[in-house]
């Protein structure tokens, strides 16, 4: 079943007659119309102005209530496309031995439906409109309450038209004589035509504004049934031998040989489009490319018009956030400098709060205390990125994930219980084509698209330009304006030939362009060019994402310590006459006094302790010796310190990781800790700077799934031909 609510106007235009025609549901009403409005029209045609309209391809029965008609689980009416016709001897000869034969596998045909086919208006409020084949009006509660009606495609002045009209001085096909006199040739065509209301410039009539916001809806199944079961069979999609079966017997009960398929596209227009239809005029042969299939044929002529609206500020917005942080540094002392082995302890055998000789004073424990200090960095950007509030839902959306899974053979088509459901499908997957501009140019009646046969094929040619320059020049441009003569030119968002009516764009252009996402002009819209910025937006895979987070952490360990070395001093203690003669003493014998203390590393000297440190004793004067020299010299320093050895105080020797005693904690390389402590605990060299060391996020300008915009541009067939073959 299709639903259809709408209703028709035809109010006056510049055609011969102007009908008032009320259609709804049931019935056609014919509404009178006055001399007066019509005395100054030409031509014959019919204005229609569907208003208040929407169309649904309903699964259910006649007579529904706008609350059943709100129910979209039931748009389950379908087209059935069937293939006809023979498989090729390639497709059916599966064990390739050039014959179809008991060997080779059931090979069949893809039956395609097409359901729920529906066109309204979209709804920019509903964030889920792009996952809805109708446009629904919905309460603040999310729930619908009808459907989005299309309220005028057209105006009273600017409606569908259906009309026949002549167009005079039409070249014919009859070629130019090569290197001799143009020919001029002409006649008249007589065509049915078809035309959407015009696409208007500048501020939009707000009567018919909705044509400019439609919403096309549908889904569809395929499936590849056995040629070899008839309709309805429970084996229908069992394949193997011509049987049903493979070769060992074993059936094949559920082959995955359906796809299906979502197609949504919101907020685009058909105004600017036309069809014509038409008798060709003659003078073809079989010279210069052409054929006397084109004379005297069915020809076609078409602007076909699906646009979005202008792109050239779709870009994307973008916001970062960003954050930081650092911990606190927490501190653990792998080595206090208190034993001469790798320890903790605070106590040990380096002596450092003794007072007797320092016996391990050359050992590296009692030179270092070693400390790993580590604190963790990090770094967090998001970054987000929003479309302009006009640009959200222009958006053309294939896709095919449904968001429950169904029997993957299952399609309403062939559900016989009257409870058939149409799918839903999940919101943010498949192909999401921005701002898609499509204007393309089907032949015109001096280059028309043919359609015919030759008995036995069917083809659809656009036919070939005749090297006649009154054709030539009406199709080709010249892009740099320099021979005015050359009229053609593209049709796009901006502009679609020349229009003599004031307000809108003609529909007369000769080249085609198709346009995807940021695209501009900056000719006056002779031509378009893509924005490549990094804001573009164009085709993306899944919705466009809408931000991205990106967080660096980094721990950092740093091996930090404090060193000391033993420092040695020598003093003359004793200085005596040990021999005398006769002249006096002839051998001294010295003795020398020992002082072994710490001495601190402040980063950059060797220093004395802050506390406990000794000064060296004075130097006894030293004897003489020879000739007068005293016999009973015994000389001692003043003062005296009665000793030849003085060891550090406990003050000197005292030291600990919240006492350096004049050291300074340092971090620079240094083997001898590294080979003290091991590499399981970590090396020196590293720094833990006052500032966050993080690796600052680095994030695209973006989404990731954003490929951009794309645009072809000024294209024009000079001739196509496809046929049928075989049949």
């Amino acid at each position: 079943m299709t639903t259809l609510n709408y209703t028709v106007k035809f109010h006056k235009t510049v055609l011969a007659s102007f009908i008032g025609l009320l259609i709804s549901q049931s019935c056609f009403a014919l509404e009178e119309m006055s001399d007066e409005k019509l005395s100054n029209t030409t031509g014959e045609g019919i204005a229609l102005l569907p208003q208040d309209a929407y169309m649904v391809f309903r699964g259910v029965g006649v007579n529904e209530t706008a609350t059943q008609l709100l129910d979209r689980t039931k748009d389950t009416g379908s087209i059935n496309y069937i293939p006809v016709g023979p498989l090729s001897l390639t497709a059916a000869d599966t064990n390739k031995n050039n014959s179809i034969d008991s060997g080779d596998l059931a090979v069949g045909k893809a039956d395609l439906f097409l359901y729920g086919l529906a066109l309204s208006k979209a709804n920019d409020a509903d964030p889920n409109d792009i996952n809805e084949r109708v446009g629904m009006l919905k309460n603040t509660s999310g729930v619908a309450t009808a459907i989005n009606a299309i309220k005028s495609w057209g105006t009273a002045t600017n409606p569908w038209i259906l009309k026949v009209d002549t167009m005079d001085a039409v070249p014919t096909f009859t070629p130019d004589i090569a290197g001799g006199s143009k020919n001029t040739d002409t006649g008249k065509v007589t065509y049915l035509a078809l035309e959407a209301p015009a696409f208007e410039t500048g501020t939009l009539d707000a009567e018919g504004s909705d044509a400019y916001k439609l919403k096309l809806g549908m889904w569809a199944d395929a499936f590849v049934r056995n040629p070899n079961k008839k309709d309805g069979d429970p084996n229908q999609f069992q394949y193997g031998t011509s049987t049903g079966t493979r070769g060992n017997g074993t059936e094949i009960t559920n082959r995955e040989n359906r796809i299906r398929l979502q197609a949504i596209w919101n907020n685009f227009s058909l105004n600017g489009s036309k069809i014509q239809l038409f008798q060709t005029l003659d003078g073809a042969t079989n010279t210069g490319g052409l054929s006397p299939f084109y004379n005297k044929t069915l020809g076609l002529a078409g602007v076909i018009r699906l646009n979005s609206g202008d792109a050239a500020n779709l870009k994307l917005k973008t916001t970062d956030i960003a954050s930081e942080s650092m911990s606190a540094i927490s501190t653990n002392t792998l080595h206090a400098g208190a034993n001469s082995t790798l320890s903790t302890s605070s106590t040990g055998n380096c002596g450092n709060s003794g007072t007797g000789a320092i016996s391990n004073g050359s050992g590296v424990g009692c030179q270092y205390i070693v400390q790993k200090r580590t604190r963790t960095d990090s770094k967090t950007l998001t970054r987000s990125w929003d479309l302009p509030a006009e640009y959200q839902n222009r958006v053309l959306r294939l896709s095919t994930q449904e968001t429950t899974d169904t029997n993957l053979l299952y399609t309403p088509a062939l559900d016989t219980s009257r409870n058939a459901k149409a799918p839903t499908f999940a919101k943010d997957e498949g192909i999401f084509i921005y701002n898609l501009n499509t204007n393309l140019v089907l032949g015109s009646l001096y280059q028309p698209l043919i359609l015919g046969s030759d008995g036995k094929n069917f083809s659809l040619e656009i036919a070939r330009i005749p090297n006649k320059e009154s054709i030539y020049k009406k199709i080709y441009t010249d892009y740099t304006g320099a021979d005015s003569s050359y009229l053609g030119s593209t049709c796009n968002i901006y502009q679609c030939g020349t229009s003599t009516i004031s307000g809108y764009q003609g529909n007369n252009a000769t080249h085609s362009s198709i346009s995807i996402g940021t695209v501009y002009s900056d000719d006056g819209g002779k031509t378009l060019k893509a924005y490549t910025g990094a804001d573009a937006v164009g085709v993306s895979f899944g919705n466009l994402v809408k931000s991205s987070t990106v967080s660096n952490t980094l721990t950092t360990n740093e091996i930090r310590y404090a060193q000391r070395q033993l420092q040695s001093q020598t003093w003359l203690q004793n200085s005596r006459c040990s021999t005398t003669g006769i002249f006096g003493c002839s051998n001294v014998t010295s003795t020398s006094g020992t002082l072994t203390q710490w001495q601190y590393n402040n980063g950059s000297n060797w220093v004395n302790s802050l506390t406990g440190s000794q000064t060296k004793p004075n130097d006894a004067t030293a004897c003489g010796t020879g000739f007068g020299a005293s016999n009973s010299c015994n000389n001692f320093p003043n003062p005296n310190p009665n000793t030849t050895e003085i060891n550090a105080t406990t003050a000197n020797r005292t030291w600990s990781d919240t006492n350096l005693n004049g050291a300074a904690w340092r971090t620079a390389s240094n083997t001898t800790v590294d080979n003290f402590i091991g590499s399981g605990n970590g090396i020196t060299g590293a720094t833990i700077l006052n500032n966050n060391m993080a690796q600052t996020p680095n994030i695209p300008g973006t989404p990731l799934n954003n490929l951009g915009s794309a645009l072809i541009d000024g294209m024009l067939i000079q001739h196509m031909k496809i046929t049928t073959k075989g049949l």
